[in-house]
This record gives C-alpha cells, sequence and structure tokens, in this order.
C-alpha cells in the first residue's frame, strides 16, 4: 500500500506542475515558477501594465489584464482542489484493494492540458 500510495501522490504533484489550468479556451502554466508571476499579477491587480502580453502552454499569447489574473487564479485554485481530491480518492481505493500492487490509478483525474490539448 504504501509504495503505491507513494505512486499517486508522486502523480497528483506531478499533475499540479505540469497540467496547467484553462480559463476560456487557454491553458496557463502551473509550474512553481508560472504560479509565482502569476500570484504578482493578482497582487497588481488594476496595475498590471497595458498590453501585456502573456504566454499559453499552446505557445500563443493573450493580453493581461486583472480580470484574467484573477480568472487563471481562481482555476489554479480550483484545479489543485480537484487534484487532492483524486489523488484521495485512489489512497482511499488502494487502501481498500484487495491487491494494492495491481491498483491502478491512471484514470480518474481531472483534464490536464497533457490529456486533452490545445
Amino acid at each position: 500500500v504504501g509504495r503505491v500510495t507513494s505512486e499517486i501522490k508522486a502523480e497528483r504533484d506531478r499533475r499540479i506542475q505540469v497540467g496547467g489550468y484553462k480559463v476560456a479556451d487557454k491553458w496557463y502554466h502551473s509550474d512553481t515558477f508560472s504560479r509565482t508571476q502569476q500570484m504578482g499579477l493578482v497582487t497588481l491587480g488594476a496595475n498590471i501594465p497595458a498590453g501585456t502580453l502573456w504566454r499559453t502552454m499552446d505557445g500563443s499569447t493573450v493580453t493581461m489584464n486583472q480580470d484574467l489574473a484573477s480568472q487563471i487564479f481562481g482555476s489554479a485554485v480550483a484545479s489543485d482542489i480537484a487534484i487532492f481530491a483524486a489523488a484521495e480518492a485512489h489512497i482511499l481505493a488502494v487502501q481498500e484493494a484487495s491487491d494494492p500492487s495491481a491498483y491502478d490509478f491512471s484514470s480518474g483525474w481531472p483534464p490536464s492540458f497533457e490529456d486533452v490539448g490545445d
């Protein structure tokens, strides 16, 4: 159980770092560096410089503004909550499995950029 639980937690952490989060029709980076930048944008609020371009996970750019920064932050929080909930469900399931080492935790995760792309 311990080995599989550790693998589930590693998958949870990987998805948080590389999975991204979606706002409207664009996916935004979810790695630690990007999250720090995004929190900075939220802090800037109405003081985000006009015309600031932001690169999305598909390589395109969008014009950043206070509303978009808030939406990205909200999506990040929702994504983290969903990923943690999926991991907890898998951990509970593996604890109840008759053969924990055979438990497949590859499904049941919220969508990520690598799953659906754009």
